[in-house]
């Protein structure tokens, strides 16, 4: 009975450091507003730093 009161205990917890941690950043805001590739963005999709795949999709 110990052990399953120590897990709730440890759930309580994360849960009050995940609640702690999203009221902060909602306060704070956006780290990087308006970030874009460095490219320019061109219409390609992030990270593909604009070269054809080859038909994969």
């Amino acid at each position: 009975m110990k052990s399953m009161s120590v897990l709730v205990g440890f759930a309580l917890l994360l849960v009050a450091v995940f609640g702690v941690s999203y009221a902060v950043g909602r306060q704070v805001g956006p780290v990087a507003p308006g970030l874009r590739p460095a490219g320019g963005g061109g219409g390609t999709s992030p990270g593909t730093g604009g070269h054809d795949m080859g038909g994969m999709r």
